[in-house]
């Protein structure tokens, strides 16, 4: 998979002092290959969240080795990376301190934590607002 453009494209100077600035930052459960991969690949952005790692919270987008929607699982499998939480876990590895998977995969809380994020389970299907709200609440919580 290739981004073109992606090596001539430079973020906002602004966007590291934020970075340095946030409270906490939070890497929803979007594809990581497609979604977040072209973010984190811009100059600088991946060096600027290694720093601040520890404030870094993702929520995993993989729950039983499936996706809730998208191509994520078939896109992870073509990059020969695991389909699976835990192999969302290393592809960010570098880059996030805590990592909230779904209830559904606890049996793998220590795998992820093993690579040394904190690691959180929790029920991550937002399938109303009320859960939403909810899973909203709990990665605010997590304590930074």
């Amino acid at each position: 998979i290739k981004f073109k453009g992606i090596k001539k494209a430079k973020p906002v100077n602004k966007v590291f002092e934020y970075i340095d600035k946030a409270e906490r930052i939070i890497i929803c459960p979007s594809n990581p290959i497609v979604s977040i991969g072209p973010i984190i690949g811009l100059s600088g952005i991946r060096d600027a969240l290694k720093k601040v790692k520890q404030k870094v919270i993702a929520i995993s987008p993989i729950i039983e080795g499936k996706t809730v929607k998208g191509p994520a699982d078939k896109l992870m499998r073509c990059l020969g990376l695991e389909v699976s939480c835990v192999g969302v876990a290393k592809y960010y590895k570098e880059i996030i301190g805590h990592f909230v998977i779904d209830k559904k995969d606890c049996n793998l809380k220590s795998e992820i934590e093993e690579l040394g994020i904190n690691t959180y389970c929790y029920d991550t299907i937002m399938d109303s607002i009320k859960k939403k709200i909810e899973l909203a609440q709990f990665v605010n919580d997590i304590k930074i």
